[in-house]
This record gives structure tokens, sequence and C-alpha cells, in this order.
């Protein structure tokens, strides 16, 4: 994975039934040639270089960005591949929660979010909610996901945002032994919405350990596009360095269990 203009591991560590905070195993070069791979290197990352990301002073509270839905293949919206310029623009990494039969059905936009390296989750195999779904109909489609990531990824993804946010009685238990946590968000509101709309939401709640839910372009029609570089900004002006949400976990300290839900991670 690449960190906000440096590289990152590319994946995300599971280990047994908990998404863990560390990266034992990563190979965390930036360009300079430092690694990052505790919450104490990443901390000594941006002491060392806020200023090149347009900070009026070092940045003192983290919060995560992610995008649902995707990936999308090109539209009058954007796709996916007009957001990745915007986030490269910004030099910003995310986490996209990606529905499975999108990354079937447009391949070369999934490679294309990993190869940037920002972080791949699971939101499930389609668009319906599973909160009233049986266990065998949950697994299938948390199953079916996960192996469209891992083909892109080499690694079962342990991140995972219910559809809708709906959650019921099953998906605790299925994610639980699935190995994967479940990462609600703190903000949310992009859809539908003006650009207008978007940004005054989004900036009206954010706080320190929060986890932003955007969506891709051809679920916002693009909306969310086109006000994404006021948001990164204002947030910059906030004082929020912006991460992926495992990046997030590693800089609380925290540990992000399977079968839990986030909010928001302090």
């Amino acid at each position: 994975m690449r960190y906000n203009g440096v590289t990152l591991w590319a994946g995300v560590l599971l280990m047994g039934m908990a998404v863990t905070a560390g990266c034992e195993d990563s190979k965390n070069e930036t360009q300079g040639g430092y690694e990052l791979t505790a919450k104490e290197d990443i901390e000594a990352y941006i002491a060392e270089h806020w200023a090149e990301y347009g900070y009026s002073e070092k940045p003192t509270k983290y919060i995560a960005l992610s995008f649902d839905d995707g990936p999308c293949a090109p539209s009058s919206s954007g796709g996916t591949a007009a957001m990745l310029e915007a986030l490269e623009a910004a030099k910003v990494k995310a986490t996209f929660f990606v529905i499975g039969q999108n990354v079937r059905s447009n391949r070369v936009a999934a490679q294309a979010i990993f190869d940037a390296g920002h972080e791949l989750g699971n939101h499930s195999d389609g668009y319906d909610s599973l909160g009233g779904k049986t266990v065998d109909a949950i697994n299938t489609s948390l199953g079916a996901a996960s192996w469209a990531i891992s083909d892109i990824t080499g690694k079962d993804p342990a991140l995972f945002r219910a559809p809708d946010l709906n959650h019921g009685t099953n998906l605790s238990s299925v994610c639980k032994n699935r190995g994967l946590a479940l990462i609600d968000g703190s903000v949310h509101n992009d859809w539908p919405g003006s650009s207008a709309a978007i940004k005054s939401s989004v900036l009206a709640k954010v706080h320190d350990g929060g986890i932003i839910i955007l969506h891709e372009n051809n679920t916002s029609r693009g909306n969310t596009m086109s006000v994404l570089p006021e948001i990164i900004s204002d947030l910059r002006e906030k004082g929020f360095w912006i991460m992926t949400v495992s990046e997030l976990a590693i800089v609380k300290g925290k540990t992000l269990e399977a079968g839990t839900r986030y909010g928001s991670i302090y």
C-alpha cells in the first residue's frame, strides 16, 4: 500500500480471528527509504513531511477516508479512474469497500485501486442489504466478494462494510468466523446529495478517529468527486491527517476484532 505518497504494505494483515493493527510482515518502505510499519513510524513520517501536504502546522488528528460500491467502469460520472486521479492529485490514500460482482466485471478498475496503493475491503457480492439474510446466504455473498478481492490483492480482505449499514442478527457471527471486522463509519451523507450538501455534511461531523463514508462516482453521480478536493483541503486546514482505515487503527494502537462493529477508532 502507498501511504499518502509513500509506499506502504499492499494489503491488510489477517491474524486468526482478529484484524491486527500491527504490520509485522510488511515491507513498508517510503520513497526516501524509511519504513512505516507501526504507529511510531507513521508519526515520524508526519513530523518530517507535514508541510509538503499543505498543512500550516503539524496535524494532531487522524481520520480515515473510505468509498463504497466500486469499482466502477468509465462513465459520464467519471468512474473509478477519475476518482483515483483525484486522490492521486491530492496525495491521499483511502479504503475502498468494493462489491464482488463489480470487481469481477471491472477487474481493470479493481487492479488500478490496488496498484495505486489504496486498501480494498469487502462490501458484499451485491447491493442487497444482508440484515435479514440467513447465515448461508451471508456466507455465500461475503465469500464470493472476498475471493474476488483476494484474486486482485493476493490476500483475503480483513475489513467489511455492510450494505446500507444494515446488520441484522447473523452478520456479526459470519464476519467473526470469516475474520472480518465490521467498519460502519462515523460520517456518511453523499448519496444522494449535491456537491455543496456533501461537503457541508462531511465537514460538520468530522472528529479525531472518525471514518468518512463516501461513494464511488457512479453511485454518487460524480458529485462526490467534484467536491472531494475541497473536502480534503478543508480537512487538512482543520488539522486532520487523512489515511486508510487500517492505518487509522495502526496510529491509534488498536486491534480491530473480527465480528466487532466500529463507527470510529479511538
